[in-house]
């Protein structure tokens, strides 16, 4: 039984949660559950020699692709997409699907999901330009990436379903990035940065909204997609309309810091209060140079800044460790 079960089972136990029934009951099941080590030998070989057969296989198309027709290179794109799709469901049927031998809260299954989401990918695009070159079908630069764009979306789409699990999740939010970018180039070739900046914002909105609604987990990295996603839109869309206006710019940065430390707070999600505690940590200072430029304050109130900060983070520390404990 892992070592965190045990220390959550004795918490328990010693608040009353449980009864000591309940908790020999659960201690037996967990340990019986556990896989021996004849089986974890086992799964770590097997899944070891399918990572040399992937990495033969990587190593050999290299070597074979430049000698290989069109069709033939993609028929071995679609092959090795299979394979990947292959090895991934057969992962899954392991006891707990770690990645071999060293423990990840990531599956083998889901790395492997994730590279075959690539290889498809490829393979898409690959059919395109063969299609184009043998003049079957018409299609622009805009409209192609269009297509390869949505039929990975779609590949995306189905894989997490199927998993849930962190690659996976993380690779729909970038598919559908690329997808709504590549609608967006085609309908607005022409876009303003402050444009993309607000179409960042919107993304990253949305994204947090179906993670705070349970629809998307694990729920840390839907936020962490979204912070992240926001600022930067954020930075664009300050940069474009406001660059002129430092004071102005570093305010906006430093209020919406503030706004992603309090949400922190209320969602109980450390993520975003380390992203927001990052945005006041570089904003600060740069707002007081701004206000005290060649001076001999600035060195000053930087010192008496980091003092504040440093009681601050102890503060936000204890709030973080609150955070913590309530998850």
């Amino acid at each position: 039984m892992e070592k965190k079960v045990a220390e959550l089972l004795t918490r328990w136990l010693d608040n009353g949660l449980i009864n000591k029934e309940t908790y020999q009951e659960i201690v037996k099941f967990e340990e019986n559950s556990e896989p021996n080590q004849k089986s974890k030998v086992a799964r770590s070989i097997t899944l070891i020699g399918g990572l040399f057969l992937l990495s033969g296989l990587l190593g050999t198309i290299p070597l074979l692709w430049m000698n290989l027709a069109y069709w033939a290179q993609l028929a071995l794109l679609v092959a090795t997409t299979y394979f990947l799709f292959y090895a991934a469901s057969y992962s899954e049927k392991f006891e707990d699907g770690k990645f071999f031998i060293f423990k990840s809260t990531e599956k083998v299954s889901s790395f492997l999901f994730l590279v075959s989401n690539i290889s498809f990918g490829a393979s898409v695009t690959f059919t395109l330009n063969i299609l184009q070159e043998t003049g079957i079908i018409d299609l622009s630069e805009d409209v192609s990436y269009v297509v390869v764009s949505l039929f990975v979306l779609l590949y995306a789409t189905y894989l997490f379903q199927r998993t849930k699990l962190i690659f996976q999740h993380a690779a729909l939010f970038y598919c559908l990035c690329f997808f709504l970018g590549a609608i967006g180039n085609l309908i607005f070739p022409n876009i303003e940065p402050w444009a993309g900046g607000l179409f960042l914002i919107a993304i990253g909105s949305v994204w947090g909204i179906n993670t705070y609604s349970t629809l998307l987990k694990p729920s840390w990295l839907g936020y962490f997609l979204s912070a992240t996603t926001i600022s930067i839109g954020t930075i664009i869309l300050i940069e474009d309309l406001l660059g002129n206006d430092e004071i102005i710019s570093i305010l906006i940065l430093i209020i919406g810091s503030v706004v992603y430390v309090w949400a922190s707070i209320q969602l109980s999600e450390q993520v975003i209060f380390f992203i927001g505690g990052l945005g006041l940590v570089i904003n600060l200072p740069r707002l007081i140079t701004e206000i005290l430029p060649d001076n001999v304050w600035p060195p000053l109130v930087l010192f008496l800044v980091g003092g504040v900060l440093v009681v601050v983070g102890l503060y936000l520390n204890s709030i973080r460790e609150n955070l913590k404990t309530n998850k």
